[in-house]
């Protein structure tokens, strides 16, 4: 600690209001360098020069009277104010509240540099204050100098790695981009073909058809241009009759009467005709199709560490090793491409890779008080739903195993199902926490460990499902070339149990609730919650599915045994309440299929029912037990294979039924 003696005390007062009085004459303002000579006369002047011979600044009024009396000072504009060192360090040591006081204590209690006028007046009560010196040979004596410089220059270093980096990326990036457009110009190409196909076959067939017509009018002509002929000489001669014999003359008439009743059968088959026309009727499955879309494909970034699960070969149907998951390995490795997904979708962009974004903790998910209550992520034009109310029959089933060797547990529990690309089916196993990707032969061929139980799944797109687990988790999961790759995590705010997906909007149920969610991981808003008073730590709000125009939201509700219908805003549609669900349980599954069929699974009375599109009424009841179905939780309806799969609880096998379609 150092102490002022009373001369400098009384100094010290006399500059600091010296400096008051200055400080209120002059600007208000602080400059980073002011005028010297305009300081002397107690002005507060933005200096626009500097003398190196003087290690001054002036102003650009002041610098007039120093050049008058120093013209051979070398004078620097703030063109050069890089060159100003000399007096920066000057600047540097000057007490920012009292001008004309260097400083030359620290006060540690505040963790402020201060000068003499500072320590009287605003620091006495100080217990820790300092001389600048003695700081600075502390310091030197522990290292810290030492230590500091080494730190900047690690900082320094990596700086200069990061940003050779970014700068690669950014090429990367270009040539991914370049890329991108290629295969985008490739599919428009693709698409222009298949139509100039289409549009060269419907002129084919539209030519087939004009030449049909037109040889059936040109008969129907040269038939009336020989009735005409024969009927006008069998006029011409019936006109000339002059013969008195009765009976050529009735020969004559007998042989006109014939040919007029040929003329009129002529005449009647050209009237049957009567005019033909050609009409086009154009077949409005494609425009109605590209209406459902807004963009060719999805474009997103792609933060990836590749994670390859295990490999299964085919006809061992069993693992080579079990992958583990790792939960804690939430490296995230740089940006490597860029992928265009075939899937209609917004354009809302979300990070692949293989890391946690816990977003709701950072803030950057929106409160449910200020998340718009009237607006979705994106608009989805409807119209892609067709005969959602046509009611589906089981022709015949097959059963299939899908208990790996490697499994830890006996039994499977098939939570959610889910259609690759490439035609092959995954499923979830709760008991066994894995995600297990089937061939189109059902069998398993590739799985992922995963850290905890998975409750629900869905398609993002054609080759990437998202899974909610047993916390607070969703993990997202891509399929390339047979293997299972651990993508993302998010980390929610809240736990997480059901899960759907429609055009960029993720719906998700935490047990109480039903949320609307970016797949960025941005909370949108609240979409539905149970209000009934239940036990504390009853999830009723399981499951969640949504119709393939985005039109309707199904939610079960376990506790009141309902199956709740919301539009696009949340609005409640529907409320279905049936005997057939008392029998609900606490696992259910709800599946909608591409043509808008409801689909529900019934727990304990091991059934599937078919419910209308609104959610009204219940149309069909399915499957039962007599089909073999032992506690569904889980069905799926593959486009693909026109087939119904059932995935059960305790059980090791799914069920395929081949369906069809009343």
């Amino acid at each position: 600690m150092f102490k002022l003696t009373t001369k400098e005390v009384i100094n010290s007062d006399k500059m600091a209001s010296n400096m008051e009085s200055s400080i209120n004459i002059g600007s208000e303002s602080f400059f980073g360098f002011s005028c010297f000579t305009c300081q002397e006369d107690d002005k507060n002047t933005k200096a626009d020069f500097y003398c190196e011979e003087c290690y001054k600044f002036y102003c650009s009024k002041c610098v007039e009277d120093h050049n008058y009396l120093y013209k051979k000072h070398l004078i620097l504009d703030k063109k050069n104010i890089s060159q100003w060192r000399e007096t920066y360090v000057i600047q540097l040591e000057q007490c920012q509240e009292h001008k004309k006081e260097k400083l030359t204590g620290f006060c540690e209690d505040h963790s402020q540099l201060i000068c003499h006028a500072c320590h009287v007046h605003n620091h006495q009560k100080c217990s820790h204050v300092v001389l600048i010196a003695d700081k600075v040979k502390d310091l030197h004596q522990k290292g810290d100098f030492k230590q500091l410089s080494a730190t900047i220059d690690t900082q320094y270093q990596k700086l200069i790695h990061k940003k050779d980096n970014l700068e690669e990326n950014m090429k990367s990036i270009e040539k991914s981009y370049n890329k991108i457009l290629e295969r985008i110009n490739a599919l428009r190409k693709t698409i222009n073909d298949a139509l100039d196909q289409l549009e060269k076959n419907t002129k084919k067939e539209l030519d087939t058809l004009l030449e049909t017509t037109r040889a059936s009018i040109q008969t129907d002509i040269e038939n009336c241009t020989e009735s005409i002929k024969n009927i006008t000489c069998l006029k011409e001669g019936w006109m000339r009759i002059k013969e008195k014999s009765e009976s050529l003359n009735f020969i004559k008439y007998r042989k006109c009467f014939v040919h007029s009743i040929k003329v009129d059968a002529v005449l009647q088959e050209i009237t049957k005709n009567n005019e033909i026309k050609l009409i086009f009727r154009p077949d409005t499955t494609i425009q109605q199709n590209l209406s459902t879309l807004s963009v060719l494909g999805l474009s997103f970034s792609s933060v990836k560490t590749v994670q390859p699960a295990q490999r299964i070969t085919q006809n061992q149907n069993k693992p080579e090793a079990s992958s583990q998951s790792d939960p804690g390995n939430q490296t995230t490795s740089r940006l490597k491409e860029n992928k265009n997904i075939p899937d209609p979708s917004s354009s809302r962009k979300y990070t692949r890779g293989n890391r946690t974004s816990d977003l709701t903790k950072t803030g950057q998910v929106s409160d449910l008080e200020s998340s718009s209550s009237d607006q979705l992520v994106k608009g989805f034009q409807p119209g892609a739903v067709s005969k959602p109310d046509q009611i589906i029959k089981m022709k015949s089933r097959k059963n299939y195993g899908v208990k790996l060797k490697g499994d830890k547990y006996n039994f499977c529990v098939i939570t959610g199902i889910c259609e690759a690309a490439t035609g092959g089916l995954l499923i979830t196993d709760q008991n066994n926490r894995k995600v297990k990707l089937l061939d189109q032969t059902y069998n398993v061929v590739a799985h992922c460990d995963l850290p905890n139980e998975p409750w629900s799944m869905c398609s993002i797109d054609s080759s990437l499902v998202a899974v909610t687990v047993d916390n607070n988790d969703v993990h997202f999961i891509e399929v390339t070339n047979g293997q299972l790759i651990k993508d993302r995590i998010l980390n929610l705010r809240h736990y997480c149990r059901g899960i759907t997906h429609q055009h960029g909007n993720m719906y998700i149920t935490d047990g109480r609730a039903l949320y609307l969610y970016t797949l960025e991981g941005r909370m949108v808003r609240e979409m539905y919650r149970d209000t009934s008073c239940g036990r504390p730590g009853n999830k009723p709000v399981a499951s969640c599915a949504v119709s393939p125009d985005g039109d309707r939201i199904y939610v079960a509700n376990m506790s009141s045994k309902q199956l709740v219908t919301l539009s696009r805003d949340g609005t409640v549609i529907s409320t279905l309440t049936d005997t057939a669900l008392d029998s609900l349980g606490t696992q259910l599954g709800l599946h909608v299929t591409d043509s808008g069929q409801v689909l529900m699974c019934v727990y304990w009375s091991s059934t599937i029912i078919q419910v209308d599109r609104d959610g009204r009424q219940i149309l069909a009841e399915m499957v039962t037990k007599n089909d073999g179905v032992t506690r569904p939780i889980s069905v799926y309806y593959s486009k693909h294979t026109g087939s119904i799969i059932v995935g059960m609880g305790e059980n090791n096998k799914i069920i395929v039924f081949k369906a069809l379609l009343e």
